[in-house]
């Protein structure tokens, strides 16, 4: 059983809330918020944010089963249907950075905002998006998104066993390269080759795990076992508690894609709740905005205004709302300019 459009994009929404709440918590809380629970001495926020930075695993798990989706149901026009994808993401990348990095910027004299032609450009093109720390992943699936074919090719072409295992390694090796081996060169072109090659590669096999699962099907291989368990939801919510306890037992975020595949198949078996639903599928056209702004939000423009509704809770829905506002405004400008070019290529006679 394949996993749905709808289901799909409720990954999505989920993957954003926890990356906003990684963002916001997983640091030192002293001068910054409030806790009211601790464990172990540390906030309960700390050790779920910890388990929270699946985010991006889940976001490159979606992209691949996504893609490769796309890539079997057309692939000759694969590429071209690609280029319209990109160029998509790129418009509403565009307009959050000329709002956000540019105007605002300028207008209250943030330093680095918008920086030196050099930075702007490598910015714009999102070469090296120093912009804003969420960023790194835009280009990683950009990358993604036009070298999918020779993955995927080679996905249908050897061994998965064999292909999954270099993937692994290769995963393994470049989280090394990413996280510990950061210093090995002096020049700055080779230190960005360097930072988006670790960071693709580190991610590829997240992206992979997606294909391998639409390929052998996965979700439906698992679902056939949980349709043998009486108490699914409950079975689910101890799954989860489990997954929390592993990650705030060995925090390396070296185990997020594997704790992040089991938070996937786990979510995809539970009965939701309608109300649950449209909470989730509300969040569908906003989340890509929500990644993309969220980090100017809480940081760079109104930190004192999230942080100071001082509780844990109440700054993450307030993060949220502001997000959601913002994320308005950006769908207007968005819609408008689409409007526009469609007008332009089919003018009325």
């Amino acid at each position: 059983m394949s996993i749905t459009v709808q289901k799909s994009n409720q990954l999505k929404s989920i993957a954003i809330l926890m990356l906003l709440f990684t963002h916001l918590f997983n640091r030192n809380y002293i001068g910054v918020y409030e806790p009211l629970i601790f464990i172990g001495g540390k906030p309960l926020s700390l050790h779920l944010s910890v388990f929270t930075d699946i985010a991006l695993p889940i976001f490159a798990f979606v992209s691949g089963y996504g893609l490769y989706y796309s890539y079997n149901k057309n692939p000759i026009d694969y590429f071209k249907k690609n280029i319209e994808r990109v160029k998509k993401l790129y418009t509403r990348y565009w307009i959050i950075l000329l709002i956000f990095a540019v105007i605002l910027g300028l207008v209250f004299n943030v330093e680095g905002y918008p920086g030196s032609f050099l930075k702007f450009i490598l910015n714009f093109t999102a070469i090296d998006p120093t912009y804003n720390s969420a960023w790194w992943f835009f280009t990683i699936y950009v990358l993604f998104v036009f070298t999918s074919r020779l993955w995927f090719k080679c996905l249908d072409s050897y061994n998965p066993y064999v292909l999954l295992c270099v993937f692994i390694t290769i995963y393994f090796i470049s989280f090394y390269f990413r996280i510990y081996k950061t210093d090995i060169f002096e020049g700055s072109f080779l230190n960005l080759l360097h930072k988006q090659g670790a960071l693709y590669f580190a991610t590829l096999f997240q992206f992979m795990l997606g294909a391998f699962s639409l390929k052998y099907d996965w979700s439906g291989k698992v679902q056939a076992r949980f349709n043998k368990i009486k108490y699914v939801n409950l079975t689910v919510l101890l799954g989860v508690v489990i997954l929390i306890v592993i990650r705030g037992t060995i925090p390396n975020s070296i185990l997020a894609p594997f704790t992040g595949l089991g938070f996937i198949f786990l979510f995809l078996q539970i009965n939701l709740n309608i109300k649950v639903e449209r909470i989730l599928d509300f969040f569908n056209p906003h989340s890509t905005n929500l990644w993309l702004v969220h980090t100017f939000i809480y940081a760079v423009y109104c930190r004192e205004i999230i942080f100071g509704a001082k509780y844990t809770i109440p700054i993450f829905l307030w993060l949220i709302l502001w997000c959601l506002v913002v994320s308005v405004l950006i769908n207007f400008i968005y819609d408008s300019i689409s409007s526009l070019n469609k007008k332009k290529l089919f003018p009325s006679s």
